[in-house]
């Protein structure tokens, strides 16, 4: 085959999978209709549960976050004039929100496990998250409409009150669960193998199977495994296309950048599930825990994937540029202020409503005032993106030394008081950094595809009149790291001219990622952690290379 004639071969097969890609995407979009419930739409209700002594004892006995074995216990639950027994009940959460029996715990409910058909507003199991980490508790809510608005399915969400055995544990949000009627909502059947992620399980183990036909084999994960070990990148991408629902996990990965979701899928391998679809037969990914949104409204649009789904299929060819061309679509729908207002003042007029009748009026000034903070982090965040591309992972060549130079640099930065400048000084580039504020930060970023190894980042850096900070633990004032890792002291004070290094590794299949093999994505970080002071990085000297075991 002639140059000419491949070239016009591959063009017309990214052409045919874009066209087979956006189809889908309109299908799913035009499925997306949300159906509104008295539950989730009508009056907050007070949710009262009540337990026996003996059943107290077994939710006491629950270890802690660190375990999926979560003791069950039956209680009676009243809610909206209605009362349901026979109910099964255990504490929930993970690290950050599990909270012991006598605190204020999050809840699962099963109304169907221990009396059969039994549902509760046609549900089979609710979920009372206690959203410790979330003091407006509005991220669900509003998370959950952006998600089913752009056709990813998730359950969702509302606020309650809450009391158990008449303690009053305070404000929750209740959110729908993850059972068979809402397989059926969305999907139109709940025969598929349906996966738990569980608490940062990646794909490249066998999930735990919460439901599904037959004895689980995990033959369709196995098959997913596989593709992405394809050495072909564009081989890889048609398997790709045939086994996961592509345009659901692109609008999935989109609103995970653009609402600042560090604990999804896609960044930290947490907080997620997925369904087989048998209608499709595909793998359709689906968020989960989203109360940790919104936290730096100028962290950036490109962050590193740590998910193999999004780190193989984005290092890909195009698919880079699709994702992007997602984020700024969603910006006409679902990624602007008037969206976020109507979910706002929705929820605000029944939580107003709702304390009125509960008569706490310091409780209920201080959540409104909690939920006027979630909002102004939100415009800043919107603010703050101005059509900003995710950063393609660049493949990078070594020479016969293993030396590369790395020319590819963007900025990232938290706070205002923050100035860089990319320019010449004695024939060299330099680029710079300026703080000039308490809690600033500043980072030149570089996004490289590695394979597995062992490898050294080193730059030229100068330094004036920096006084350092380490709120996050990442390491003080000025130095080089890689994102995700932490790099200890750095450069304080004034300091001319000097060498920094540092060593890190992309792990293999012995590192961890179980086969998953090939390019990782891996972030380069020059940067400035500081109250006030300037950095200099010389642009020309930063190299990376290899580091060749003895």
């Amino acid at each position: 085959m002639s140059p000419a004639a491949a070239t016009a071969f591959l063009s017309l097969r990214w052409l045919w999978l874009v066209l087979a890609m956006s189809m889908s995407t309109a299908s799913a979009l035009r499925a997306a209709g949300i159906r509104r419930e008295e539950l989730f739409d009508g009056p907050i209700l007070t949710w009262e549960i009540q337990l026996s002594r003996g059943e107290m004892a077994k939710l006491r006995g629950a270890a802690g976050p660190f375990t999926s074995e979560r003791p069950e216990a039956i209680c009676t639950v009243r809610a909206g004039g209605h009362i349901w027994t026979n109910v099964a009940i255990h504490l929930k959460g993970a690290a950050g929100s599990f909270r012991h029996f006598d605190q204020n715990p999050a809840l699962t409910l099963n109304f169907g496990k221990v009396q059969d058909g039994q549902t509760c507003f046609g549900h089979r199991k609710l979920h009372l998250n206690n959203s410790v980490q979330d003091a407006g508790r509005m991220d669900e809510l509003l998370a959950s409409e952006m998600y089913l608005n752009s056709g990813v399915p998730t359950p969702r969400a509302t606020h309650g009150f809450v009391h158990v055995n008449g303690r009053r544990l305070g404000l929750y949000v209740v959110k729908g669960g993850w059972d068979k009627p809402f397989l059926k909502q969305h999907f139109g059947s709940s025969k598929g193998n349906f996966y738990d992620g569980e608490f940062s399980q990646d794909i490249d183990g066998n999930l735990r199977r919460a439901s599904g036909e037959g004895e689980p084999d995990w033959a369709d994960l196995e098959q997913l495994r596989d593709a992405l070990r394809e050495p072909d990148r564009d081989r890889r991408l048609d398997r790709l296309v045939g086994i996961v629902d592509i345009d659901r996990f692109i609008s999935y990965t989109a609103i995970q950048v653009l609402i600042d979701d560090w604990d999804g899928y896609a960044r930290q391998r947490n907080n997620y599930r997925i369904y087989n679809d048998p209608t499709s037969g595909r793998l359709v990914f689906m968020p989960h825990g989203m109360d940790q949104l919104w936290r730096n409204p100028r962290s950036g649009f490109s962050p590193r994937f740590n998910g193999v789904v999004a780190s193989g299929l984005f290092g890909l060819e195009g698919m880079s540029a699709r994702l992007v061309a997602r984020m700024r679509e969603l910006t006409n729908t679902v990624y602007n202020a008037g969206f976020v207002d109507e979910v706002f003042d929705r929820a605000r007029t029944r939580l107003v409503q709702a304390y009125e009748k509960e008569r706490r009026h310091e409780e209920r000034q201080r959540i409104l005032s909690a939920i006027e903070n979630t909002r102004d982090r939100i415009r800043s965040r919107m603010a703050s993106f101005n059509g900003d591309a995710y950063q393609t992972p660049h493949a990078i060549a070594f020479n016969a030394d293993g030396h590369s130079p790395v020319r590819s640099w963007t900025t990232s930065q938290e706070g205002d008081d923050v100035e860089f400048t990319d320019g010449k000084v004695d024939g060299r580039r330099i680029l710079r950094i300026e703080v000039s504020g308490p809690g600033s930060y500043g980072s030149w970023r570089a996004r490289l595809a590695l394979p597995p190894g062992r490898y050294r980042f080193e730059t030229r850096v100068k330094t004036t009149e920096v006084r350092g900070t380490d709120p996050t633990g990442r390491g003080r004032g000025a130095g080089i790291r890689i994102s995700g890792n932490r790099r200890g002291a750095g450069l304080e004070g004034s300091n001319d001219w000097r060498i920094l290094r540092y060593d890190f590794a992309v792990p293999g299949e012995e590192g961890g990622r179980r086969g998953m093999g090939g390019e990782q994505d891996a972030v380069l970080i020059a940067e400035l952690r500081a109250e006030s002071g300037l950095v200099e990085f010389d642009a020309d000297s930063m190299v990376l290379s290899r580091i060749n075991d003895p």
